[in-house]
């Protein structure tokens, strides 16, 4: 999920002077540097010749050429001086892209001297001129490159540009039917296409079904990968029985192979019934190990919750997996924690250290995982109103219990629990581990929704 980033650093056409090409110089240092530290490619507009920086409007028409060329996912525009606002708000109209703003920290004025630079004052007027264009953007502070918020502004748009871009061009594999009580997880298709251009690819379960019992009869390496891994980890499936563990690789290699056919970002598929009666198992302990593989899995045909799955797996440029679960009780000794539960789909890297992890009779995952900061998420809707709920937990000590479980707290529990009641969510939320709140929100100004959280009022 490596992001290309189109930087095209602009001049004022009057601030010609040595300190601008000096910061041009130490601005395409730094990111080159960063280039590396945070994952990225980049292309810049060297191309260009001279002084490589856009400068006249007659540019932004060669940098967007050239970036389409390239294909950049994003665009920084840093300002070396105080700019170009006309080419900077032209490019960014027709690329259509996720775009940064920023600009070094001007220096200190010399007497009567005229200043090299102004730059905050032209990200003033470039901001001004990008919201009448209509074009979103994300802005870091007028700092010196080398200040610590430059570097946590650019990995925080890094991470707001994978998530922003991956939305827009989402395909959820629909694996089978909701369940027939869970009335909960309903969705409109149609207009999931329609506003963002998310697909849905409907897959019966017939052909999931005959897919397994094929690759189990054929056997290959990759299956072989699969149950070689699941001993690795140590998990005890004695319960459940080695022929049936083959049984249910041979599943796990089927709905893998489905979504590489289908170029699927996540998994929503029927979990209660169907692999139970056709298979002799639930798929449980399945969705942990793809999830480990970055192919999320959302229980109970929950759509949006596949949906927020794949956009927390883009959130942390796969670092760690994300996890499903429901809001399920409250602590029985402290009023501001809950159990973040599930019948056993979490990833198998999440594991808490000593847990002793097991393989249930029927198919479910039994292991606690760790703890720490996590941001928890939710992506639904009502009516039609789309929202995205992002907020914050601490991971906290609490009873033992079956499944996949993680007790967590909160400063509010009741406030928690009535903006799930209220709101247009349900029991189930996506759980990243880390601090992702002030991505989603940026996120949900790209993607032209609500964003929301515990501290939002109800009404």
């Amino acid at each position: 999920m490596k992001l290309k980033l189109g930087v095209a650093v602009t001049r004022r056409d009057c601030f010609q002077n040595e300190k601008t090409l000096e910061n041009r110089d130490r601005i395409l240092q730094k990111v080159a540097e960063l280039s590396k530290e945070l994952d990225f490619d980049y292309v810049t507009t060297d191309f260009l010749g001279g002084e490589r920086m856009m400068i006249e409007l007659s540019d932004a028409a060669k940098v967007e050429e050239y970036f389409k060329a390239e294909k950049v996912d994003a665009l920084f525009i840093p300002h070396a001086n105080f700019g170009q606002e006309e080419s900077v708000a032209r490019l960014a109209k027709n690329m259509g892209l996720p775009l940064l703003i920023w600009g070094p920290r001007d220096e200190c004025p010399k007497g009567q001297e005229l200043r090299p630079t102004d730059t905050q004052c032209g990200l003033f007027a470039c901001s001004k001129v990008l919201r009448r264009y209509g074009v979103t953007f994300s802005y870091i502070e007028n700092c010196d490159v080398e200040d610590p918020a430059f570097r946590k502004g650019l990995e925080k748009f890094l991470a707001v540009a994978r998530v922003v871009n991956k939305f827009h061009h989402l395909r959820i594999g629909q694996v089978s039917v909701r369940p027939r009580q869970f009335m909960s997880v309903m969705c409109n298709e149609a207009e999931l296409l329609e506003r963002f251009g998310i697909e849905v690819v409907p897959i019966p379960a017939y052909d999931i079904v005959a897919s397994t019992r094929k690759i189990r009869e054929e056997w290959d390496s990759e299956t072989q990968e699969i149950l070689d891994a699941i001993h690795a980890k140590g998990i005890d499936t004695r319960e459940f029985g080695e022929e049936r563990l083959k049984l249910m690789c041979a599943l796990e290699t089927a709905l893998l192979r489905f979504a590489r056919e289908f170029s699927l970002d996540a998994l929503s598929v029927e979990c209660w019934d169907v692999f139970l009666n056709d298979l002799g198992f639930k798929p449980c302990f399945v969705f942990g190990d793809l999830t480990d593989r970055m192919l999320p899995c959302a229980c109970e045909n929950d759509i949006h919750g596949a949906i927020m799955l794949a956009l927390a797996v883009a959130a942390n440029n796969q670092k760690e997996p994300p996890f499903f679960a429901d809001l399920t009780i409250r602590h029985p000794h402290n009023d501001n924690a809950e159990l973040l539960w599930h019948c056993g789909p979490f990833a198998k890297s999440l594991m808490k250290e000593g847990a002793s992890p097991s393989l249930a009779q029927e198919g479910q995952g039994f292991y606690p995982i760790h703890g720490g900061q996590v941001t928890l998420l939710r992506f639904d809707a009502l009516k039609g109103n789309y929202t995205l709920f992002a907020d914050s937990a601490q991971g906290t000590d609490g009873p033992e219990t079956c499944g996949n479980y993680l007790w967590v707290e909160v400063d509010d529990w009741v406030k928690w629990e009535k903006k799930f009641i209220f709101g247009p969510y349900i029991h189930h939320v996506t759980g990243l581990f880390g601090d992702y709140v002030d991505v989603f929100q940026e996120v949900c100004r790209y993607m032209d929704i609500p964003y929301d959280n515990a501290d939002k009022p109800l009404f």
